[in-house]
């Protein structure tokens, strides 16, 4: 196991763990992990994961294969090809088409926000929503100038001390997670628009809101500035 700058800690490929875990800021498990996982960090299983375990978390991650049920008390993402084979608890769940899920979901509402609607599973294509508490991340909306309608397929690449680089849902929803404190360049570029730019410094843990107009390339192109810390809604 290692840690990063971010309280990142890593169980390896070739990592076979077998009892009870718990840990703070964010685990990420590429390896083999039976027994049960409690938290109130952020947990990441990759795709060749193999975890057998009741899981208790803030949010997670799966790509892997998971044998056991998950409590989440801000959000499930299950992203493709993830297996899953028990039951969820949390508010939001988001899925990807391609996931294999075997068991029942069960959604609340999360203690900070009673008054809002309950959440349902969503896909996605269809989450515009904002990064869970407690990550460092970069999200926002991304629209048409002209009309204000959401932007699908939108390409977001992020350079800094390292690149990453996602796409807008159908609603126009991007997010990116776990980014390192520093400078970052976002770019947004879309077929038949204009590429447009902004900047982020990322200092501690926060969410930090950027959204884009595009203008298709008839029109002109601007420069967005600095994104500025998410204080809340």
């Amino acid at each position: 196991m290692g840690k990063s700058d971010k309280e990142i800690t890593f169980l390896g490929k070739d990592t076979d763990f077998e009892g009870s875990l718990r840990f703070e800021g964010t685990l990420r498990i590429d390896g083999s992990l039976k027994g049960e996982i409690n938290s109130t960090g952020n947990l990441v299983i990759g795709e060749y994961a193999l975890v057998k375990a009741n899981i208790h978390v803030s949010y997670v991650v799966v790509s892997g294969e998971v044998h056991g049920d998950i409590v989440a008390d801000q959000r499930v993402d299950l992203r493709a090809p993830a297996k899953v084979f028990g039951n969820i608890v949390a508010p939001a769940v988001v899925m990807d088409a391609g996931v294999i899920f075997e068991g029942r979901t069960r959604m609340y509402q999360a203690r900070e926000a009673m008054d809002e609607p309950e959440t349902a599973v969503v896909g996605v294509d269809e989450y515009r929503g904002s990064p869970p508490e407690g990550l460092t991340a970069v999200y926002g909306i991304v629209t048409d100038q002209e009309s204000g309608k959401p932007i699908k397929k939108v390409t977001i690449e992020c350079k800094g001390q390292e690149k990453k680089k996602t796409e807008t849902n159908s609603s126009g929803y991007y997010e990116l997670i776990n980014l390192k404190e520093g400078e970052w360049s976002l770019k947004a570029d879309a077929k038949g628009y204009r590429s447009e730019k902004a900047s982020v410094t990322i200092s501690g843990e926060g969410t930090f809101r950027q959204n884009f107009e595009l203008t298709r390339k008839s029109g002109s192109s601007f420069f967005l500035g600095k994104a500025k810390k998410n204080e809340g809604p």
